[in-house]
C-alpha cells in the first residue's frame, strides 16, 4: 500500500465519519421531536481490486445512513383528543394536501393532529391525516387501497334530530296513601321530555291519584288512576294516557304491579309497556314494568320517587369536541348528548419497514425495498394499536448518542493524523531529492 493509497483511506475514513457526525447531530437536534426515527451510519471496506495471488489493494472506507423505522418511542400522554400514538407496527397515512388527488400518499408516526381553518386534522409537520369516512356506526373492514381513503375533516358536523320511539319511567307510589282520609293526598306529578318527528322538545307529565279506603279502617285499596299529559296537545289538560294501576299487597310480588287496566291507551302485561299517541301523532310505548315484576312501577311504604328515567330520542345538536379512541376510531360529540362515529384511522404496514424512504417532517415513502403496503384497522393482522391521547416520543438514545460522538471526533482525528504523518513522510522522500 503506497503512501497515496493511505492518503487516500484516511480521507474516505473522514469523509466517512463526517458522515456518522452528521447523523449524530440531527438525532441529538430531534430527540424531542415527536415521532422521529432516528439515524444510524454503516461502515462498509472498500477493495481496489485483487491480483491472481489473492492479494487486494485496500481502498478506504465508505459510510450509509440507514434510519430505525421499526424502534418505537416511548408513549408521552398528552391528553389532547387528536393525538395519537402507535404502539406496534404500522404507520398512519397522511398527504402533503387536504386533497389527495395526485396519490401522494405518505406514511407517518408523528400523531400530534390538529384541526386547521378549514376543519382539516393537520400535524405540526403540514400534513393531512387519512381516514376511511363511516356511514354506518358498526364495524366495517379496512379498504384495501389508501385512495378509498379522504382527509380527516371535522367541519360542518351536526347531528339531526330523532324522535322518541321508546320511554321508560318508573316510579315507587307510596302504599299509605291508598288508605282512608277524610282529605285525600293530592296527585303526585313528575314530567319527562320527549322528542317529536322534528326533533322538538315536548313534554309528557305523569299524575298519579290515589283511590282512598272508603271508610276508617277499611284495607287499603292499592289502586292508583294513571293520567300522562302532553305539552303539545292543544287541550294539554286533557290526558293522552289514563289507566288504573292496582298493586300487589301480599305475597311474593308485594309491592309489584298486579293488573294495569287502561281506559285511554294499551298496556302489554308482558312487556310492560303502556302505548300511547302524543299531540304529533307518534305512537310512543312507555315502560311501566310487567306484572308481578320487582322492576318497573312499584308501590312500597316509602315516599312518591321516580326510580328509572329514560326516551331514546334526541334534538338537533351541534359539534361539541372530537375525540380518537384507542381503537382508531374517531367519535363527533355533539350538544344534543349524542355521539356519531365519522372516521376509523386505518394502519399501513409493509414487509420492511426499514426500506421506506425518509423525507422531511418525520414522514416515509414507499419504495421497492419496503414492499407492498397493507392497510389494516388497528389491531388486526400485523397492525399495532392506536392510543389516543397520547403521543410517540422520537427513539433516540442521547447517551448512546454521545458516546457514538466522542466515538466518531476520535476516529476523525485518527484519520487526520494518518493524512498528517503521510505528508510528512512524502515531504521526506522529497527532500531526498534536493
Amino acid at each position: 500500500m503506497s503512501l497515496f493509497s493511505a492518503i487516500g483511506s484516511a480521507v474516505s475514513g473522514l469523509t466517512a465519519q463526517s458522515t456518522s457526525l452528521s447523523n449524530i447531530s440531527n438525532n441529538i437536534a430531534n430527540a424531542s421531536t415527536v415521532g422521529y426515527k432516528q439515524s444510524d451510519t454503516d461502515f462498509e471496506s472498500l477493495v481496489f481490486g485483487s491480483d491472481a495471488g489473492g492479494t487486494s489493494a485496500p481502498g478506504g472506507v465508505a459510510a450509509s445512513s440507514n434510519v430505525e423505522v421499526t424502534t418505537g418511542g416511548q408513549l408521552q400522554s398528552t391528553g389532547v383528543n387528536t393525538d395519537l400514538a402507535i404502539t406496534g407496527n404500522g404507520f398512519m397515512v397522511v398527504t402533503p394536501s387536504s386533497t389527495a388527488t395526485d396519490g401522494n400518499y405518505l406514511l407517518t408516526r408523528a400523531g400530534s393532529f390538529r384541526p386547521d381553518a378549514n376543519g382539516n386534522l393537520v400535524n405540526a409537520a403540514g400534513y393531512y391525516l387519512q381516514g376511511q369516512p363511516l356511514t354506518s356506526v358498526g364495524p366495517v373492514a379496512a379498504p384495501s387501497t389508501m385512495s378509498s381513503l379522504a382527509t380527516v375533516n371535522i367541519s360542518n358536523l351536526s347531528a339531526t334530530g330523532s324522535s322518541t320511539s321508546s320511554m321508560t319511567f318508573n316510579a315507587n307510589l307510596p302504599s299509605s296513601e291508598t288508605a282512608y282520609a277524610a282529605t285525600p293526598p293530592s296527585p303526585s306529578t313528575s314530567s319527562m321530555t320527549y322528542y317529536d318527528a322534528l326533533g322538538g322538545a315536548q313534554s309528557l307529565q305523569f299524575q298519579f291519584t290515589p283511590t282512598v279506603a272508603a271508610t276508617a279502617g277499611a284495607p287499603n285499596t292499592n289502586t292508583w288512576t294513571m293520567n300522562i299529559f302532553d305539552s303539545a296537545s292543544t287541550t294539554p289538560t286533557t290526558p293522552i294516557g289514563t289507566a288504573t294501576l292496582t298493586f300487589n299487597a301480599t305475597g311474593a310480588n308485594a309491592g309489584s304491579l298486579a293488573s294495569v287496566t287502561p281506559s285511554t291507551g294499551t298496556y302489554n302485561g308482558t312487556a310492560g309497556t303502556f302505548t300511547v299517541t302524543t299531540a304529533s301523532g307518534q305512537t310512543l310505548p312507555i315502560n311501566i314494568g310487567a306484572l308481578n315484576s320487582a322492576s318497573g312501577m312499584t308501590q312500597l311504604d316509602s315516599t312518591y320517587q321516580t326510580t328509572q328515567l329514560g326516551q331514546n330520542g334526541a334534538g338537533f345538536g351541534v359539534l361539541q369536541g372530537v375525540s380518537i379512541g384507542n381503537g382508531g376510531l374517531v367519535t363527533a360529540s355533539f350538544s344534543n348528548g349524542t355521539t356519531r362515529p365519522i372516521y376509523q384511522i386505518n394502519l399501513v404496514t409493509v414487509p420492511n419497514a426499514d426500506g421506506l424512504t425518509a423525507v422531511s417532517g418525520d414522514a416515509f415513502k414507499l419504495s421497492n425495498a419496503s414492499g407492498a403496503p397493507m392497510l389494516n384497522n388497528p389491531g388486526q393482522g400485523s397492525a399495532g394499536t392506536i392510543t389516543g391521547g397520547s403521543l410517540e416520543g422520537s427513539n433516540v438514545d442521547l447517551t448512546t448518542q454521545l458516546t457514538n460522538m466522542i466515538e466518531t471526533q476520535r476516529a476523525y482525528s485518527s484519520n487526520a493524523m494518518v493524512v498528517q504523518t503521510s505528508s510528512q513522510m512524502l515531504d521526506t522522500i522529497n527532500h531526498l531529492n534536493a
